[in-house]
């Protein structure tokens, strides 16, 4: 009773993220030909080619090309001298191989850029605006943009395309990024305070550090989705990053009333920590596992249940039981000269003992004999202990 077919809701994300591809190329093509006929008749415009640091109140018009710029401070080790930028229209841009440096954006738009392959160090958005609602155009960070050090506070990120991307220390606050799409990304630390994530999606994205630092609640949604965390290598230390991600992530949902998807990624992040852990813990943590995957999965405990009875079964031939005074007990030496058929027979017969045991049912048409007393009183205690357990499991997925 999986929530998620992972495999399945990556195709549909990934035809997702073609189709809005498509859709943002042949709106910005629109844009581009009424802006083209209106002011300029090229159709890029090149800015600061003979210079190495842009100013960016150079860029005097839009869709203009800037490639190999430093934009801020080039010096990288004045982390604590930053240029502001106020109330600053950037849009419609594309902008390749550019360093962004110590820089504070406030009330600016960014409609329709295009980043590709941009380093942005110690940037600080403060109520900027991403995404153009009327052109249905949003912002694309693809091929190697490394965000470092960033923070963004009451910005729209809508729908934001993040394709090949690495964050390092970014940090989101009371910001939107309902809709966004983060693919084939890194994620080394992300925190995320009181955010719209409604139908945010990460598809095969390495997630190191997510954390969320709400003093209300980020919102999320049923069409939110985080695919499966990839593994760098088998350290220790990444199956603990990611039982943390998803545990953080299973808190959201949860908070968000959203228990089926909280308790989706509670089993990925139990899974996880079981690779973490040793000696007895480790030893509980997998029979909680395969004997009900951690309250999350009813058919684990159903087919635990059937294999104990499977078990008892052959342990009933070897340890005897009385059938209408014909006597079962098997040994290895009679095993190789008696009949197949009788084999059988004697087999259902244990099994259907075993199953009458395991479920406290007890018709008294077959009693144990020798050993097999001992071995029946341990199948009732497992039994009690089964059905309790399929029941409640089966019961908390139901009702959620």
């Amino acid at each position: 009773m999986q929530v998620y077919d992972f495999e399945k809701h990556r195709k549909i994300i990934n035809a997702e993220l073609k189709d809005r591809y498509i859709k943002r190329k042949e709106n910005l093509k629109k844009v581009k030909e009424t802006y083209r006929n209106d002011n300029y008749p090229n159709e890029n415009k090149y800015c600061g080619v003979h210079k190495e640091v842009l100013d960016l109140d150079e860029i005097k018009s839009k869709f203009a090309y800037i490639e190999n710029k430093t934009i801020g401070s080039k010096n990288l080790n004045s982390k604590h001298i930053y240029k502001s930028i106020s109330n600053k229209n950037i849009d419609y841009n594309k902008f390749v191989n550019c360093h962004f440096n110590n820089i504070k954006f406030e009330n600016c738009t960014f409609l329709g850029n295009t980043f590709n392959n941009c380093v942005f160090n110690n940037i600080s958005f403060s109520h900027c605006n991403f995404y153009d609602e009327e052109e249905n155009i949003m912002t694309l960070f693809e091929n190697n943009c490394r965000l470092e050090n960033c923070n963004f506070y009451k910005s729209n990120m809508k729908n934001t395309i993040f394709n090949l991307v690495k964050f390092s220390k970014v940090k989101f606050v009371l910001t939107s990024l309902r809709n966004s799409i983060l693919s084939n990304s890194i994620i080394d630390e992300i925190v995320i305070v009181d955010c719209d994530l409604k139908s945010m999606k990460t598809v095969k994205t390495d997630i190191n550090i997510l954390d969320f630092e709400d003093e209300f609640t980020s919102k999320v949604d049923e069409n939110t989705f985080f695919d499966l965390l990839k593994l760098s290598n088998r350290e220790l230390n990444n199956y603990k990053n990611i039982f943390r991600a998803y545990k953080n992530i299973s808190s959201v949902f949860e908070k968000n009333r959203l228990f089926s998807f909280s308790g989706e990624y509670y089993y990925l992040a139990k899974c996880a920590e079981r690779k973490t852990l040793k000696g007895f813990e480790k030893i509980k943590s997998t029979i909680f596992y395969y004997i009900c995957g951690y309250g999350e999965r009813p058919t684990f405990a159903l087919i635990s249940s059937m294999e104990i009875v499977l078990i008892f079964s052959i342990i009933y031939m070897f340890s005897g039981l009385c059938i209408n005074e014909r006597i079962i007990h098997y040994n290895l030496n009679i095993l190789f000269y008696l009949p197949r058929k009788l084999m059988y027979v004697d087999f259902i017969d244990c099994f259907y003992f075993s199953l009458v045991t395991f479920t406290s049912v007890g018709y008294g048409d077959i009693f144990p004999i020798g050993y097999s007393v001992l071995f029946s009183c341990i199948e009732m205690i497992l039994g009690v202990t089964m059905v309790g357990v399929w029941t409640a499991t089966l019961a908390r997925k139901i009702t959620r």
